[in-house]
């Protein structure tokens, strides 16, 4: 039998059963003389009424409704009487003394309604019964992380908690940005993780929606309904924010260092994973302010050589952020010869016209060679120091060396050129006597003891150009 839901009287705090008395003086004189007959138990089951119970209050969704009945009653009155408040569709059966209502779909949960149905005893006397019952609820989301709003790592999990177990739920979510994740679910099916199967974007709002629907033993799904909305944001990637020798730059002395100056502290461990310099070469590494500055020193750059500086990204800094990208700086290291090619002169207007002459210009610490005021070749160069100056004026190359020697000093000064009285010439890198060429990375900076040097190659160039008495030419 199939019955629908009547519109319910206000609930009370507690299932009522009241019987409504009515009788006939006919009854009264039955009862009478039936007791004289038959005895006063055996009029009982004829004058009493059932005790109306029901056998849950608190049903699962599939559940049927069970009223459970203490003697055996006249089932179809009951049956025509039956409601269930909301209305609900649903059939009737027995059980012995029970009636038990199963609802045609799963009963709404959280839901509580109200059952009533109306019966006569075996005299015709009418009673009633109403009671209350409720509907289990779907899990609901107790914890869930990230919270609301906040900023995450990349490998931060995503979690939920349920406050009870979803064996018979059916959880879905809404990802936006999507992303391929697997789902892990604990043995109770209290605990949910989303999985990503790669490391979330970084510096990203990501929006997490979960669903749940019960799933009837049917496999159809009833009730879906949104369990938790939130948002949170994934941290932003550490940066190179600047890398020392700047890109292109050149003339990098034999040993200045490298240094890469991060946005955040980096795991220092891992520099050697991440940090790639070519051609290679052997140096020390140390870190500085608390790991956002790595600093290379090179036992010795190679001369004119181009080199690279690569730091890959993956990197980890130390709150599991990672650089997003390489970064590259190229870098040559410093010329020996100190050529720097007629484009940029030590003098643009030729001081001599005619024949050859040799320009200095000690604020551009450049030399060029001139022949008939056309330029020959410019050369960086390196002259005295403060205090200990390189002269300045007209003056003339007087002696010529391919190989002098300095006692005071105890250095070889090849190709010396000597333009004064007092010693100062102009000759190629000081060598020591076991070969090693000192200063070829301060050309182009005043260290000298006050002559001029030159670079190696650039020196024998302007030597061979020069003879004894050729012009020379000092000046800022």
């Amino acid at each position: 039998m199939e019955t629908n839901a009547e519109p319910s009287q206000p609930r009370t705090e507690s299932g009522v059963q009241s019987i409504k008395k009515q009788f006939l003086i006919p009854a009264f004189v039955f009862i009478l003389l039936g007791a004289g007959y038959i005895g006063y138990a055996g009029i009982i089951p004829y004058f009493g009424f059932p005790n109306i119970t029901l056998d849950k209050k608190l049903l699962a969704l599939e559940d049927p409704l069970v009223v459970h009945f203490d003697r055996s009653v006249v089932k179809h009155k009951i049956e025509s009487s039956f409601s269930v408040k909301p209305s609900v569709v649903g059939k009737i059966s027995w059980q012995d003394n029970n009636l038990l209502f199963q609802p045609i779909s799963p009963w709404e949960p959280g839901k509580d309604y109200q059952v009533s149905l109306n019966g006569l005893n075996r005299i015709a006397v009418n009673y009633s019964f109403e009671d209350y019952f409720s509907i289990d609820s779907l899990p609901r989301v107790s914890k869930y992380s990230p919270a609301e709003g906040t900023m995450v790592t990349p490998d931060s999990p995503i979690e939920f908690n349920l406050d009870k177990s979803s064996q018979n739920c059916h959880l879905d979510f809404k990802i936006a940005p999507a992303f391929n994740y697997t789902l892990a679910i604990d043995q109770e099916r209290k605990k949910f993780q989303i999985v990503p199967q790669q490391a979330l974007a970084q510096d990203t709002s990501y929006q997490i929606i979960a669903y749940e629907s019960y799933q009837s033993k049917d496999n159809k799904e009833w009730y879906q309904q949104e369990i938790a909305n939130f948002q949170f944001k994934t941290i932003s990637p550490p940066e190179v924010q600047k890398i020392i020798p700047a890109d292109k730059q050149a003339d990098i002395n034999e040993f200045e260092p490298v240094k890469a100056y991060f946005s955040k502290p980096m795991k220092t461990d891992d520099w050697q994973n991440f940090i790639e310099i070519t051609p290679s070469v052997q140096g020390k590494t140390q870190w500085e302010d608390e790991g956002k500055t790595f600093i290379f020193k090179p036992y010795r750059w190679a001369q004119n050589t181009e080199y690279a500086v690569k730091i890959k990204g993956g990197w980890k800094a130390n709150d599991n952020s990672s650089l997003s990208r390489d970064f590259i700086t190229t870098f040559r290291s410093y010329n020996s010869s100190g050529l720097v090619g007629k484009v940029q002169t030590a003098n643009q207007d030729p001081k001599l016209k005619e024949g050859r002459y040799v320009d200095i210009n000690l604020s551009k610490q450049l030399l060029t060679i001139f022949e008939s005021g056309a330029n020959m070749g410019t050369y960086k160069v390196s002259s005295g120091k403060r205090g200990m100056a390189t002269p300045t004026g007209m003056f003339n190359i007087k002696k010529k060396s391919r190989r002098a020697w300095s006692k005071r000093y105890g250095l070889f000064m090849p190709y010396w050129m000597q333009f004064t009285n007092q010693g100062h010439g102009i000759h190629e890198l000081p060598e020591w006597p076991s070969g090693y060429k000192e200063g070829a990375n301060h050309l182009g900076v005043p260290v000298s003891h006050g002559c001029v040097r030159l670079g190696v190659g650039s020196a024998k160039t302007v030597y061979n150009f020069v003879d004894t008495g050729t012009p020379v030419y000092i000046h800022y």
